[in-house]
């Protein structure tokens, strides 16, 4: 059964919540938006035990992936695979909706290696979709949320848009993206959405004004997409998956797919005419003209790349948007001009010469909070059982705005539940980089995670979250038995396998005598080596 509830039948929901045989009831946290940070707080915070309550426009866009249909990459794989240490859903969910798997950045070291997965949309939807059904103690309402209910600087409840109900909470976590007083750009047109088809958050911006939140503009942009079958693949570069493909999550052996039906991706490159369309039309472009609203500096829009590198062929990256999915997502290429001319400029591109443009690129202007209002839980300096999680608070991308979730939901949760804070360093995950990074310095740009921004990279690999993290969430209640067991069992091989191979000792010699034919040579300086040092 859909355990999808509207705002109507919130007092039918509010029953269920308070039919609990134990003398004192369980707290109750209210995630707001279903994006990835919403999601992911919201899984977290039932696993921990609170009741839990998901409000979302629409039921059917949870999980939505609203621009570049892939995950990870570097950097943002090793947040996807830190997500699955702590139970996180987007791994699991990714293992069984990929279209092509490769791990990126493998010329250098596995410190730095990016885990990466091409994603079918419309399967990952479906999966995640599922795993919130499923998932005991979460509830979804379809709904806005207009206010807060805030009193002597403790959140504690929401209302509603569309009729106007309360409803008492523990904590509240926002989650709203690029909905705060969203607005579209498409040319010189501007219209109010957060997205293609989904209508602001107005009311809920203006509490947070009015709270004295500190507040700024942001934008981000997506591009076109374009209709595979009017696409010369042959004057393109061929790009294919990993040959095993390598899953997220440290719960998997394998991935859904088979490795030999990992869909295709292609290069192609921007020419000199894609340069003189641009500037032709800057003066037709709102969203780039729009002073002081910064947007993000390692994803920019064509037209950003062409003012800051003129002269230049830019690489564009045709991705297929899933396996019976006839759209292909044109990653590098994120454009904000009138239609007609971003239908031109797509033909001036090799092997798009005779593209169908299937749905124009455009531009989102949103309100973002500045993090440095926050503490390093993500709960709010100003207001008390108040959180924020993933783009308003500054950050872009799907992986930085799913940890933000976890984390929020983690530590609202356990807050209500008198336990203590998820406890992580720098020196021990990304997530707590992340945060650290934005609670610290804010963020005067859309925030990206590197593994540059690490000063800790050589020990946070992609391959070791789960013994960085796994037990720690098992100790406040965020992890499940079934997944500690797995990672105990490669924790206590790992050791048993240390010692063994400390226990081999022999003489320089011996070692080259025995390594002569790979051609590795030893120093001969008598002394006496052990097979792991």
């Amino acid at each position: 059964m859909l355990k999808l509830f509207i705002a109507s039948s919130f007092k039918k929901l509010t029953r269920q919540f308070s039919q609990n045989s134990s003398i004192t009831p369980r707290p109750v946290i209210v995630v707001v938006g279903g994006g990835h940070a919403g999601t992911e707080a919201s899984l977290a915070a039932a696993r921990m035990g609170c009741k839990t309550i998901l409000v979302t426009h629409k039921f059917n866009t949870i999980g939505e992936m609203s621009c570049n249909p892939s995950f990870g990459g570097i950097g943002k794989g090793h947040l996807i695979r830190e997500i699955d240490a702590l139970d996180g859903a987007c791994a699991v969910v990714c293992d069984k909706s990929g279209i092509q798997y490769k791990v990126l950045n493998k010329r250098k070291g596995p410190a730095v290696w990016g885990p990466r997965a091409q994603i079918d949309r419309k399967l990952y939807k479906e999966h995640m979709q599922e795993k919130v059904n499923n998932t005991p103690d979460l509830e979804v309402i379809e709904s806005s949320v207009e206010d807060l209910i805030i009193r002597d600087k403790n959140c504690e409840g929401i209302v509603f848009g569309d009729t106007g109900q309360i409803v008492s909470c523990s904590a509240v976590i926002i989650t709203t993206g690029t909905f705060l007083r969203g607005e579209i750009n498409i040319g010189l047109r501007t219209y109010p959405a957060g997205r293609i088809g989904d209508s602001p958050a107005i009311g809920l911006a203006n509490t947070l004004d009015k709270v004295g939140f500190k507040m700024k503009r942001m934008k981000t942009g997506t591009p076109p997409r374009l209709l595979k079958s009017s696409i010369n693949f042959d004057m393109t570069q061929i790009q294919l998956g990993d040959m095993p493909p390598k899953p997220f999550s440290f719960m998997n052996s394998s991935v859904w797919i088979k490795p030999e039906d990992q869909l295709e991706c292609h290069i192609t490159h921007s020419s000199l005419d894609t340069e003189k369309i641009v500037r032709d039309n800057l003066h037709r472009n709102i969203h780039v003209s729009e002073e002081g609203i910064r947007g993000p500096r390692y994803c920019p829009s064509i037209e950003s790349k062409v003012l800051r590198f003129p002269g230049k062929r830019h690489q564009i990256w045709l991705e297929p948007e899933g396996i019976d999915s006839e759209l292909i997502y044109p990653n590098g290429i994120s454009c904000t001009l009138p239609e007609e001319a971003q239908l031109e400029l797509l033909k001036s591109i090799r092997g798009l010469e005779n593209v169908e443009m299937v749905r124009p690129g455009y531009g989102v202007t949103y309100d973002h909070v500045d993090p440095r209002e926050l503490f390093s839980t993500l709960e709010t300096k100003r207001v008390s059982g108040l959180y924020l999680a993933g783009q308003i608070n500054g950050t872009t991308g799907y992986e930085e705005a799913a940890a933000q979730g976890i984390l929020a939901g983690a530590n609202a949760a356990a807050k209500a539940l008198s336990k203590p804070e998820l406890n992580i360093s720098r020196a021990e995950a990304y997530l707590r980089v992340l945060v650290d990074d934005l609670t610290r310095m804010g963020a005067p740009e859309p925030y990206r995670m590197f593994t540059s921004r690490a000063e800790f990279r050589l020990s946070l690999r992609p391959d070791n979250a789960d013994l960085r993290l796994t037990e720690k969430g098992y100790a406040l209640g965020l992890v499940s038995e079934e997944r500690l067991q797995q990672t105990l069992k490669i924790k206590y091989s790992l050791l048993n396998m240390i010692e063994i191979l400390s226990n081999i000792d022999k003489s320089c010699a011996d070692w080259q005598s025995r390594l002569s034919t790979t051609g590795i040579r030893i120093n001969p300086a008598g002394r006496r080596w052990y097979l792991f040092l």
